[in-house]
This record gives C-alpha cells, structure tokens and sequence, in this order.
C-alpha cells in the first residue's frame, strides 16, 4: 500500500486590522524606549529625556537633537525634543513617536519604589498610550564595585489623546 501524499494545510488568512498595527507598533517603540532606557540608567544611574520614533518604513530609531549644547534643565529638553519632533511628523516622515522620562513619582508605587519612567506613545492613526514604569536603580556604589541593577515594576497603560500628531498639522 502506498502512503498518502503530504499535503500542506490551507493557509489561515490573516486580517492585519488597524488595531492589530497599532498594538505592534506600540510595541515596538516601547520595547526600544525600555532598553535603551535599561541600558543608560544601568551605565550612569541617571537618563536625561529621550525619544525614539517609527518611519514610514517601519524601522524604529532614537531622535537626535542637532544642536551644539544639550540644556541641562530636563523641561526645557523635553520641549525641544517635542518640537523637533512636531517638526519631523509635520513633514510627514514619522508615522510613530514615543516620548520617554525619567521621574519621580509622587507617591511610591506599589512595590515601594520611586521613581519611574513615563513614556507617551502616539501614532499617526490616532492611537496614543501613556505608560508609567514604576523602577529602582539598585547599586552602583563604591566605584561601581557593585554593579547597577534596574528592577522595573508593574506597568500602568492609559489611552490618551494624541498630542504631537494634533500639534503638528
């Protein structure tokens, strides 16, 4: 008796929906913010106000500000990195944002710690998302004997209404 052929099931359609690119979108500028976020707190304890974005081609990359001195004020940098931003979706070359800072928050989280990073993500389709990210920098003394940790806690996701995509048309 002769085996049956293989036959290779039917391909499931998948429907890529708004929502379904949005949420992946979402995803993928946040994933980027909280490792480069991971990265510099665990380096120098400390992170100064950053943006990352998504081009009309789908690759995400860090925002960089060209411009000779940095202000050491974090509200004046983050208002410089919102404009410069306006001014990149206002040309239409950016169909994502995320907005990132480091904080402290007004009463601890719910694991004892705080400080936090508040990130603002904001997409051309109107989706937006505010997430706060309760963490603690642990280590880090003694010449960097002991090395640096970051715990992060339990995120917060609020839908929020878009800004910078408003702002920029």
């Amino acid at each position: 008796m002769k085996p049956a052929p293989k036959r290779d099931p039917a391909p499931i359609p998948i429907r890529d929906t708004q929502e379904d690119r949005n949420h992946r979108h979402a995803t993928q500028l946040l994933n980027a913010c909280i490792s480069y976020a991971r990265l510099i707190l665990r380096r120098y304890g400390q992170l100064a106000p950053f943006a990352f974005s998504m081009d009309r081609e789908g690759q995400v990359a860090r925002e960089i500000l060209d411009i000779p001195r940095l202000p050491r004020d974090p509200a004046r940098l983050w208002k410089l990195l919102s404009d410069h931003i306006a001014d990149r979706v206002r040309r239409g070359r950016l169909q994502g944002v995320a907005l990132c800072a480091y904080v402290t928050l007004a009463e601890p989280s719910a694991e004892g710690y705080s400080d936090a990073l508040i990130l603002t993500i904001e997409q051309e389709s109107g989706h937006a998302l505010q997430l706060t990210v309760p963490c603690k920098v642990y280590g880090g003394q003694l010449r960097n004997l002991l090395p640096r940790r970051i715990a992060l806690g339990k995120m917060v996701v609020e839908e929020t209404v878009t800004k910078v995509f408003l702002r920029s048309q």
